[in-house]
This record gives C-alpha cells, structure tokens and sequence, in this order.
C-alpha cells in the first residue's frame, strides 16, 4: 500500500531513504486514478528499494505550489532525501519501471 501523507507528514517522506517517489493526484483526475494501479504494483515490485508516498494536492495545496505541480498526475523523484526530478502525466507500469529501474542503478552508483 502506498502511504498517504499531508502537509505534516510531508518534510519526513523522504527521510532515510535513497530513492523516493511521491504522487501527486487529486480525486477527480481520471489520468491519476489510471496511474494508481502501476504505482501499487510497483511499490510492492520494489518493497525495501524504493518508498512510494502519494500527496492530494487539492488537500495539500501549498505542497503542490511549493513543487511547482502544474499538472498530474505528477511524480517527483526524491534521491537521498532531496527532490530530483518531477515526471508529468501518465505513464503505463512498464515505462515507469524502466524509468526506476534506471534512477535505482544511479543511488547505487552514488
């Protein structure tokens, strides 16, 4: 399950951990409902490798402006804690893991 956070939650996402994606959605986004099941599928593909969070952006409105989330549903890729890359749109579960994939060899590398 991927973890839900807000606001307070937030600053701590991504601590501790070398590669983190978080998504940022909202309920009445019909591309970020199709974009749910690749993430799930992914976060257990990944378990201990990779932590998934997921933000609503309608409850989580300045988070959003802060990341500067102009469309979603959008991924921003945290690596050692710190925001990395942003991935905007949807994106079938096979993309997305060559696109891990890839980002997971680098924080090894580093």
């Amino acid at each position: 399950m991927i973890e839900p956070v807000n606001g307070t939650e937030f600053e701590t996402v991504a601590d501790g951990t070398d590669l983190t994606v978080v998504d940022f959605w909202a309920d009445w986004c019909g591309p970020c409902k199709m974009q749910t099941p690749a993430l799930e599928a992914l976060d257990e593909d990944y378990d201990g490798k990779i932590k998934f969070a997921s933000l609503d952006v309608d409850a989580n409105k300045a988070i959003a402006e802060h990341f500067e989330i102009m469309s979603i549903p959008a991924l921003v890729i945290f690596k050692h804690g710190q925001p990395a890359e942003k991935v905007v749109g949807f994106h079938p579960q096979a993309a997305l893991k060559k696109y891990l994939d890839q980002k997971l060899a680098e924080v090894t590398a580093d």
